[in-house]
This record gives C-alpha cells, structure tokens and sequence, in this order.
C-alpha cells in the first residue's frame, strides 16, 4: 500500500501530481503510476535530477512502479495541505507562475473562450468554456491551497486591477501574456474577475480578450443575407441608434467590431468607448475600464467625444441609466450609434430600457431615435466528419428526446427537414469535441417604425409581439429551424440557446405532471 506520508512534495511536484493525477515519486526514490505512458514521469524524473537533495538519498536510482488508479488517487487525495503561505515567497512563486502559465497555455491550444478556476473548502477545480460548452481542463484537484496560491499570483500578475488580492474582497484586472497559440507565439490578453464565495472560497474567470486577432467580415458571422444587407442599410443611413442583445459570450461586440471594421475609411469619422478594447479595427478606439461597475468614466469619455466631431460611434455594454442615457444622447445628436445589453429577445430590449434601466419610454419611443435592435446567439455547429442522419441517431437519444423529436417534426411536416436535417455524433471524432466544432451565430432583428414606437410608448409588449409576427418578423426560433434544416446544428443543441424550439404547451406539462 502506498503511504502518502512518503510522497515528495515541493511544490513544483504536487502540481505535477495535481495536473495529471496518475504519477508520483516517494523519498526513496520509486516513481509509482498507473500508466507507463504519462508525461508526469518524465517531468518527476526530471525535476528530481535537477533536485536530487529531495531525496533520502540524492544517489539512489530512481525506479518506476505500476499500482492500480485507484491507489494513486487515495494517495493524493491525502496530500498533506499543512504548508500554508500568507504571502507568496520566491520559492512558492516559481511554482505558481509555473502552474498558472500551464493552465493558460492548455487552455489556449484547447480553444478556449474562458476559464473557470473555483475554489472549493477541500477542492480546487479548473474548467473552460470551448464553443461555449463548459468541460473540465484537468481533473478536481484536492486541496484548498492549491487554488488559492493560483488566485493570488494571477492577480499578482494583473495590471488595471481594482486592488491587490484579498479573499473577501471582489477583484476584476487583466493579464497580458505571451503564450504559444494554434497560431504561434503571440500576446494573449485575459480579463481575469474574482468573486469570493462561502468555505473560504471563490472563484476566478478568465476571459481571453483577443482570441481573434481580427474581426471576421460581417458576411461570414452566420447572418443571413438579408440580416446583412438590414444592418448596412441602417449604418448607411443619416442617424439612429443599433442595440444588440443577447447573453454574456453571444458575439455582441464581436458584431459590432465587424460592422465598424467595414465602414472606416469611407469618409466618417469613427470613435469606439469599449470596456475593454478587444480587436485593433484601424480607427480610434477608447480603453474605458469602469472600476466596480461604475459608469461615470465612460460618461466622461461619451461627453469629451461631443467636441470630436463623429459620425459613428459605438459604446460598450448598457448597464444601468446613465449609459442607456448616454447612448440615446449621442442618437439624438445625429449620429450613428451602437451598443450592447443583456436581454433575452429583441422585443425584450424595449422592456428592459424602460423597467430596468428607467429610461423614458416617450424617449425610447421617439421618431428615428431607435433604428434597429437584434438579439443574438450563438450555437455549436456540427462536426462535418462524423455527424449522424435522422436514422442513425435514434439509438443514441433517450425516450424523452425521441418523443419531443417526433412531435417536433409532426408539427411541421416537412420532408426536406427530415431528409436534411444531422445530429451530432455523442462519440465524436478526432476533428471535433462530442460532435461539434465552432459555432454559428442565430439572430432575430427588429426594424423599428412608427407603429412598433406606438407599441413601445403604451408598455403593450403582448400587443406588439403579435403584430410583429403578422408584419413577417421571424423570431430567431426560425434561424433555429433553418440552420437545422440545412444539417448545419443540432436540433437539442439549438435548443440549449433557443427559447421556443422544443417546447410543450403548459397543457402537455400539466398532463405530465403525475406520469410515472
């Protein structure tokens, strides 16, 4: 029986043990895995040659033995967590900055848009978000510390940060590091966020701030043609005001950047306010960090361009009155304006400036004020290599979802849909991950007139949904169904960000309440 009591444990080695879980080395130097083939045994018998006084005896061969997992597992499940550290001293930090740059540099070959480090009472877990799925990047790790010593070195590392690192207290920076990318070397920048939590621990989200070193072209975002041809319309007209909704990681100022990117240099002038600045456009772009959630800075910066003479300018996301106030000042003035909020529909933008944010609804009503608004997704596409036909999939899916699948598809009764339409392939394929790569964007747009204004100024959102429907709008359940007409997503993945796909009357869900 391995004695963990007999395991090495610097800390250059425990992160080793905690980033592959399968290897570690005693004081008499016998390495003990369960898999002959993990790099930890290089690494372990690296670090040991380069530090052989961590042995009992420096001189003694080292060997490698092979236990079962699960004797590993308890193993490190009891690493001692005693060596505790108020401060992060020399020795401690060369192995933090060691792990944090693994951590970062997995995260980045794997794809990631964000990561998730929580701490835990006994547990430290580290995840990312891939095509906007969450997935774990290595597995939980059993120690508070561990996670703790990572949160205080990486806002060691942070520039712009609120203060420096305490538990208890929330914390936002940013962390400019160069790291090698599917791409090459290069620069990363990461906003990196802290929020304290219950048992002594928190959590920390990185977000990688320019994953994409350009804006893609609005063609290629997924829109369709006539989504395009609606917005160049508006940013082509005298004045107005564009918002774009959707939830956090939905592409909102990835939109934005690639509209702009296709009006410089046309004969107007172009400021963005962003928070932070995340793609280099070629225009004049304005880092505006709002400390706290405090919009007062970016109201500052929005008065100061008033003497700059724009044509079209764009402001980070509305979060409460003063930016809503803001953005509609700069329309009022003749300007072309854009910004982004979180909502759950286009209409959903009406409500939420009024309710939430307390802006006027005579203002928000107000002729050729607002233009346009849209709501967006985005949702994983399937891999081109091995997704399924309608045929195929069926032994993969539970009762459940072959009962909504066949009432989906009775509903519409479309032989095209059937024919077409592929599944994601729950085993994958060495192209994809689970069935899936990339992603798309889904979007419904409102072109505002004076009727939807009417609508807008009585508060009649029931009223003004049922018109719009009649007037041909087509809610982005629609964009849904066509992109899986076309074999392009999944029906249950696009479910996953579609309100209204997959639904059941309140009728069915009533029935079912007593199903056994």
């Amino acid at each position: 029986m391995l004695d963990h009591n007999n395991i090495i444990q610097s800390d250059e080695l425990k992160s080793i043990y905690f980033t592959h879980q399968d290897t570690v080395i005693t004081y008499n130097g016998e390495i003990y895995t369960c898999d002959f083939e993990s790099q930890s045994i290089d690494k372990i018998d690296a670090l040991i040659k380069k530090h052989p006084e961590l042995l009992t005896d420096p001189f003694r061969q080292i060997t490698v033995k092979k236990i079962k997992r699960a004797e590993i597992s308890q193993a490190i499940e009891k690493l001692s967590s005693s060596t505790h550290h108020s401060l992060i001293d020399h020795e401690s930090l060369n192995a933090v900055a060691q792990r944090a740059i693994t951590i970062l540099q997995d995260a980045v070959m794997r794809g990631v848009s964000d990561i998730h480090l929580e701490l835990y009472a006994n547990e430290t877990r580290i995840e990312g978000r891939v095509d906007g799925k969450m997935m774990p990047l290595q597995p939980p790790i059993p120690e508070h510390e561990y996670g703790k010593l990572l949160f205080g070195y990486l806002f060691y590392r942070a520039v712009d940060k609120n203060d420096d690192f305490s538990q208890n207290i929330i914390n936002n920076g940013r962390i400019e590091i160069d790291l090698n990318t599917p791409d090459g070397l290069r620069e990363t920048i990461w906003r990196v966020a802290y929020l304290p939590a219950k048992d002594n621990g928190g959590q920390v989200t990185l977000r990688w701030l320019n994953k994409n070193e350009s804006a893609p072209l609005l063609d290629n975002i997924g829109w369709e043609t006539g989504h395009v041809k609606i917005m160049r319309d508006f940013a082509n007209s005298a004045s107005g005001i564009c918002i774009i909704a959707g939830q956090t990681g939905s592409g909102k100022s990835t939109t934005i950047a690639s509209i702009i990117n296709e009006l410089k240099g046309k004969g107007r002038s172009i400021n963005t306010l962003e928070d932070p600045v995340e793609f280099d456009l070629g225009v004049m772009q304005s880092s505006v960090v709002s400390q706290n959630d405090d919009e007062d800075m970016m109201f500052k910066y929005a008065k100061a361009l008033l003497r700059h003479d724009v044509d079209i300018e764009s402001h980070g996301e509305m979060r409460e009155m003063k930016g809503a106030m803001n953005v509609c000042r700069k329309g009022e003035t003749g300007q072309i304006m854009f910004t982004t909020m979180h909502t759950s529909s286009a209409i959903g933008v009406g409500h939420t400036l009024n309710e939430q944010m307390h802006v006027p609804s005579a203002l928000i009503a107000a002729p050729n004020l607002m233009k346009l608004w849209i709501y967006q997704t985005l949702v994983r596409t399937l891999c081109p290599h091995c997704n399924l036909s309608l045929d195929d999939v069926i032994p993969h899916l539970n009762n459940d979802q072959k009962e909504k699948l066949d009432k989906w598809l009775t509903e519409r009764d479309d032989h095209m849909l059937k024919a077409n339409m592929r599944f994601k392939n729950p085993s994958g394929c060495e192209h994809c991950n689970e069935g899936e790569k990339d992603r798309t964007t889904l979007v419904e747009m409102i072109v505002l007139d004076d009727e939807d204004r009417l609508f807008i100024s009585h508060k009649d959102y029931l009223g003004w949904s049922k018109a719009l429907l009649e007037k041909g709008f087509k809610p982005i359940s629609e964009h849904a169904v066509l992109k899986i007409k076309r074999g392009h997503v999944d029906l249950f993945t696009a479910n996953e960000r579609v309100n209204g796909l997959l639904t059941n009357n309140s009728t069915d869900v009533y029935q079912q309440l007593w199903d056994e």
